[in-house]
């Protein structure tokens, strides 16, 4: 299994101190560390990540993720791409294989075990597989599901049902990915000027392969792309270790 963190999201110039939210410190370390502690359950094989060049001259953030993992492969953004497809993709040599991938953003959290989630999409036999949670807001993707809660249609930022779905994207061969994300952007179906990770699955339908739906309760999910939720996401940790 290949794992490709997903971290060059268009952002404003950092000032000399700020540093970026997945640096955050928290009682178990940064969010860059408890995310990669989230995905080595799942024994992956190789570990991608995808970052803007600018924290890295900055920050020295390949440095840092060399000390969670020597032998990762760290993918530098030169600059602003046309969405999470195209960042992705600059990862092509890594993931254009018939080893599973997963895609995931490094801001959002779940606390359901990486290992049951793969799991399920393995029991599955699913070719690719994503995580939904409750919501409307216009903010995320979401799946619409027929009668029999098979997925019929994925959109981004389009409230077309209440199964939104948390960054965390899985398919049986990378391959598949690749082919499907080059027929987006072939497609030319950018949304508001970008191409979505979500799209990719559209063309999972039209190949008639099995996508599964992991579904979590909302108090499982936690985005991260904020000061604001990482203030909230902070604060109810601090309320459980007060309450143990």
């Amino acid at each position: 299994m290949n794992v490709v963190f997903l971290m060059g999201g268009a952002r404003q110039e950092l000032g000399k101190e700020q540093y970026p939210l997945y640096l955050t410190e928290m009682p178990s370390g940064t969010v860059l560390e408890r995310q990669v502690e989230y995905v080595n359950n799942i024994n992956p094989l190789k570990l991608i990540f995808c970052l803007n060049e600018s924290e890295i001259k900055q920050f020295h953030v390949d440095a840092a993720i060399r000390q969670i993992n020597s032998d990762a492969t760290i993918i530098s953004l030169k600059s602003a791409t046309k969405g999470s497809i195209c960042s992705a993709l600059l990862a092509l040599e890594h993931i254009d294989s018939n080893e599973e991938l997963i895609l995931m953003a490094i801001d959002d959290f779940v606390e359901e075990y990486s290992t049951h989630i793969v799991d399920f999409f393995r029991s599955k036999t699913a070719d690719a597989g994503v995580v939904s949670f409750d919501s409307i807001h216009p903010r995320y993707s979401f799946v619409k599901l027929d009668s029999n809660n098979e997925p019929i249609e994925f959109a981004e930022k389009t409230p077309i049902s209440k199964n939104a779905l948390v960054s965390f994207y899985y398919f049986k061969q990378g391959k598949d990915f690749v082919e499907c994300a080059k027929d987006v952007i072939r497609k030319d179906t950018a949304i508001n000027g970008n191409f979505f990770i979500s799209q990719t699955f559209n063309e999972m339908i039209l190949r008639q392969k099995k996508i599964a739906i992991y579904k979590i309760s909302n108090d499982k999910f936690h985005p991260l792309k904020t000061e604001h939720q990482m203030m909230e996401y902070l604060h109810e940790v601090q309320e459980r270790r007060s309450s143990k």
